[in-house]
């Protein structure tokens, strides 16, 4: 075999290496990212069910002093600033207000996000983001002694939670593990005493046994 047949061998192989490199490289860095925001969202959700509880607590035992809530507004905001590192803001070009929407070319009009906890950031916030803001939002009128109907501001939260988890789900995308419908759950009676008596026997020790 002649040298520039060894050489052309050498270079294709070489070029193959570095491919195989750089994917496997690419995989591990793409798990990577889906630990980290897996990580994120679970900082997300645990402060919304927290400023959730906050803004009306089924317990009259259940009280959140306005400091303990604006603590929830600081974390909050900073999940959202943290998201960032996951979802930058959106550019866009050549755009001008027009009746209070974005207008841009080709022509498109949607609403827009401005970033109202960045300062000087530029583009627009993506979608997501916008649920854990709703939330920091919350902790801060409950935070100040705002009025308004708190089993409402509970609602909003609540519902924005499911939102947001809905759109980080989508965002894993491949990441998830997939069920069929046969793994389907069924309806949960929110009255536990409408449940079926369990199958299997619980034995517990008598009070003061211990």
């Amino acid at each position: 075999m002649s040298e520039g047949m060894l050489a052309a061998i050498a270079g294709v192989a070489a070029v193959v290496v570095t491919l195989a490199q750089w994917y496997f490289s690419s995989r591990a860095a793409s798990r990577q990212r889906d630990v980290e925001m897996t990580q994120w969202g679970h900082e997300v959700i645990d402060v919304m069910a927290e400023i959730e509880t906050a803004c009306f607590p089924l317990s009259p035992e259940t009280r959140c002093s306005p400091s303990e809530i604006e603590k929830l507004s600081q974390q909050a905001s900073a999940l959202v600033d943290k998201g960032r590192l996951f979802f930058p803001n959106v550019k866009t070009n050549d755009q001008h207000d027009f009746l209070g929407l974005r207008v841009g070319w080709p022509p498109s009009f949607f609403r827009a996000k401005h970033s109202d906890d960045s300062g000087d950031d530029e583009g627009l916030r993506v979608e997501i983001l916008d649920y854990v803001l709703r939330a920091c939002y919350v902790a801060r009128h409950l935070a100040i002694g705002g009025g308004g109907d708190k089993k409402t501001l509970r609602a909003q939260v609540w519902q924005s939670r499911g939102d947001f988890v809905s759109l980080l789900q989508k965002e894993m995308g491949s990441s998830l593990r997939e069920k069929g419908s046969d793994s389907a759950g069924a309806h949960v009676p929110k009255d536990p005493r409408l449940w079926e008596l369990p199958e299997r026997p619980l034995t517990l020790p008598q009070s003061g046994s211990l």
